[in-house]
């Protein structure tokens, strides 16, 4: 019954990842290394990250298929932990469609996004956020030096899917500053050295496309 709202504690919550039974035979689950995982009955999360940190867990092949059910676990999972967090797997080759419909989503309940293009990845991902269960947000994302501009410019790059630090570095060398970069054409993008055809193209979508989709009359 994912209908009801409702707060699970659990006492092991500090010390270990806390999955609800029906996540057995989770892929990722065979990547968790360094932090026990215990299984229990009647969790309303998939995972317990923390006393405080609930974890959802979606796949966009699952999406595809069951289109009404994360809507349902959202409204299950209510406001009662100071965290909470959806866990995506992207395991579709074009994902565009059930990634808009998963990060709209996530957008009106308030719950964190995490992305992982692998099942690696996502056991990553649950790692961190028990081991950082007390941390602030600043801690897990790092401090940045006050006015430090290459910094920021690499880790905003850097978010884009293929864009490593070298490409960042190219483009901040080539045009200066993140205005300049959104604005380059397409042409003077291909003129930075090691950014190729298809790394201007999903740069140019990602500077260019909607956030939200424009809706049709």
């Amino acid at each position: 019954d994912y209908g009801r709202a409702q707060r699970f504690e659990h006492p092991r919550a500090s010390q270990a990842i806390i999955a609800a039974a029906r996540q057995r035979g989770n892929p990722i689950l065979a990547h968790v290394r360094a932090t026990l995982v215990e299984y229990v009955e009647g969790l309303s999360p998939d995972y317990l990250a923390g006393p405080e940190t609930a974890v959802l867990f979606i796949s966009l092949r699952f999406q595809r298929l069951h289109p009404d059910y994360l809507k349902a676990r959202l409204t299950s999972l209510g406001n009662s932990h100071r965290v909470r967090v959806l866990l995506c797997r992207v395991d579709l080759e074009q994902p565009e469609e059930q990634l808009e419909q998963v990060t709209l989503q996530a957008f009106h309940a308030g719950v964190a996004l995490l992305l992982a293009w692998t099942d690696a990845e996502a056991a990553a991902y649950l790692e961190t956020l028990h081991r950082y269960q007390t941390k602030s947000a600043e801690v897990i994302m790092g401090k940045l030096a006050e006015g430090d501009h290459r910094a920021r410019l690499t880790e905003v790059l850097t978010t884009i899917k293929g864009v490593n630090r070298t490409d960042a570095s190219s483009l901040a060398n080539r045009l200066g500053t993140l205005a300049n970069i959104f604005d380059a054409p397409m042409e003077q993008l291909q003129q930075c050295p090691g950014i190729g055809d298809t790394k201007v193209k999903r740069l140019h979508h990602v500077f260019h496309a909607p956030f939200f989709p424009v809706a049709r009359s």
